[in-house]
């Protein structure tokens, strides 16, 4: 027999009657690794003084991406809802999650983390989520299925006129591209996983 420490035990016992009792938590609850994990991540960056008054958000972001090493890959984590049935017409459930990532969600969740860590106070599951939908959505304003910036050059462009990123493609040698990007937007039932969508 293992043994359990007393405050497993009784955080088992609680989700249990949680989940008896209050149809709908055990979600909440099951969730809570992921909290705990941005927890941590948040505490390690203040603790390096890596959100100190000053300090670049890029410096803390990096961090969150070392943290996250050896997290699982998953693909197309923002169209599971349109997998079990959603529909892209609909509002957008705002996914978030610190357990798997696909490319994009890992780079925004990096950033939301860092974000969350600066300034004072216990970082919430709220807050994190507020970051990531600023970041996802055009004009950090969640809709359907269109109003998600599915290009990363789109995601940069819109993050900068807002202030969240900035734009180094100049700086860097890039040339501009200023033809508009809306195939995914608009044929979403080409792409794997979105061919069941209503």
């Amino acid at each position: 027999m293992l043994p359990v420490s007393r405050r497993d035990w009784l955080g088992a016992v609680a989700s249990a009657i949680a989940a008896v009792l209050l149809p709908g938590t055990s979600r909440a609850l099951a969730q809570d690794p992921e909290r705990r994990r941005l927890e941590q991540w948040v505490s390690a960056l203040r603790a390096e003084h890596l959100t100190s008054p000053g300090a670049p958000l890029g410096m803390a972001a990096a961090r969150v991406g070392r943290f996250a090493a050896g997290t699982p890959y998953q693909p197309g984590t923002l169209e599971a809802y349109l997998r079990e049935g959603g529909s892209p017409r609909a509002r957008e459930p705002l996914t978030i999650t610190l357990g798997h990532f696909d490319c994009v969600t890992l780079v925004e969740s990096c950033l939301a983390v860092a974000r969350t860590a600066f300034g004072d106070g216990t970082p919430t599951w709220e807050r994190f989520g507020r970051e990531i939908e600023r970041m996802r959505y055009r004009s950090g304003e969640r809709g359907n299925y269109a109003t998600r910036l599915h290009y990363f050059s789109e995601w940069i462009s819109d993050g900068a006129s807002r202030g969240l990123v900035r734009d180094l493609g100049g700086e860097l040698g890039g040339i501009d591209d200023d033809r508009p990007l809306r195939f995914m937007t608009a044929h979403w039932a080409s792409y794997p996983g979105s061919r069941t969508m209503p």
